[in-house]
């Protein structure tokens, strides 16, 4: 039995897909009642689970919403539903942030279909302890040895997080404010989802420090941000290696660019660290960050990193694909129209 043919036949009363697919979409429910002519109060009571559509409707809705008529049917596992955290830059309107979130949700759904048991999640919760006996850092150093990651710098950090299982998908966010989101809902995979506006130094930061909310926190808190920042600053610049780099000559920011090639991060964070490890004083590092701002490095570093790119998703669709099933096959195990499936995961993988 298929993916989607295991989904709908598992109906459960409650919320079903509808509602996350409207939102994802960018349909207000007002919106998409003038366009389907379904009354509103219908679709709330569908996408709420309480009344059933007939097949005329579900085909309307599925028309202009651009997914498989069933993937509105398909109920919602409250009991999974994750807590979605996500770097953001500036105040993130709410209705982006519902939306990346219901994006999430459908991203969720189409890796469980394509991927399934393919490359074996290898990442392990460490929920940060509430009397701080286990610090940031130390989970840091604790994944960095569970996923086989030497000391040093790490030359490829999406590769080493999809080789543990973590799925990590590039692509538009429809906002610059936001760098990237994640979710890890119970017994499914971890799924980052990264804009594909974010300059290669900064993208590593923001995977660093959602892979720490994945490991560290399944709730909010006042403090997850600052702690995952602690997070990524050890898992990227492991303070017993890049302490020495720091103090084997006084810092500037010419010598901060010669190590952001070694480290592949960013200057702006070089300099952090550097302040966080006691290398300089507070002073220095208010002096150094006058000078970045000057120089106009706050927006465009010196010293260009190579873009890393995702490859865990293309992988497994080409390998499927070259086992002899078909690209209508793929998209059906995705909730997905063919032609948007060959868009998102065929044509990128060509």
């Amino acid at each position: 039995m298929g993916v989607m043919a295991e989904f709908a036949s598992d109906r459960r009363t409650g919320r079903v897909m509808l509602g996350t697919v409207r939102v994802a979409r960018g349909w207000t429910q007002g919106a998409l009642s003038e366009a389907t002519g379904i009354s509103q109060a219908v679709l709330s009571k569908a996408e709420s689970g309480l009344v059933e559509l007939d097949p005329d409707r579900l085909e309307k809705l599925s028309g202009v919403l651009r997914v498989p008529p069933v993937l509105l049917t398909v109920p919602v596992d409250e009991g999974a539903a994750p807590y979605v955290f996500h770097r953001k830059r500036s105040t993130l309107p709410l209705s982006v942030a519902n939306r990346l979130r219901a994006e999430l949700e459908l991203l969720h759904l189409q890796v469980t279909g394509l991927v399934a048991g393919d490359t074996p999640v290898r990442l392990v919760r460490h929920p940060l302890p509430p009397d701080g006996f286990d610090t940031p850092e130390e989970i840091a150093q604790e994944v960095r040895a569970s996923i086989g990651i030497a000391s040093g710098p790490l030359e490829d950090l999406v590769r080493s997080l999809e080789d543990a299982g973590v799925v990590v998908v590039k692509r538009s966010l429809g906002s610059e404010r936001i760098d990237a989101m994640v979710s890890w809902p119970e017994g499914q995979r971890p799924v980052v989802l990264l804009g594909d506006h974010i300059p290669p130094d900064r993208q590593r930061f923001s995977l660093a420090h959602e892979l720490a909310h994945a490991v560290m926190h399944q709730v909010p808190s006042e403090t997850q941000e600052s702690e995952a920042d602690r997070f990524a600053a050890e898992f990227l610049m492991p303070a017993q290696d890049v302490r020495m780099d720091l103090a084997a000559a006084p810092v500037t920011i010419p010598g901060l660019a010669r190590l952001k090639s070694k480290w592949r991060v960013s200057i702006a964070a070089l300099l952090r660290r550097a302040v966080d490890l006691d290398v300089i004083s507070e002073g220095r590092y208010r002096q150094l960050n006058i000078e970045l701002s000057r120089a106009g490095y706050r927006s465009v570093e010196p010293v260009a990193i190579a873009e890393e790119h995702p490859g865990l998703i293309d992988r497994v669709v080409q390998q499927r694909l070259n086992e002899g099933e078909s690209v209508a096959e793929l998209a059906r195990d995705a909730f997905l129209v063919q032609d948007e499936f060959e868009d998102l995961y065929v044509r990128s993988a060509a």
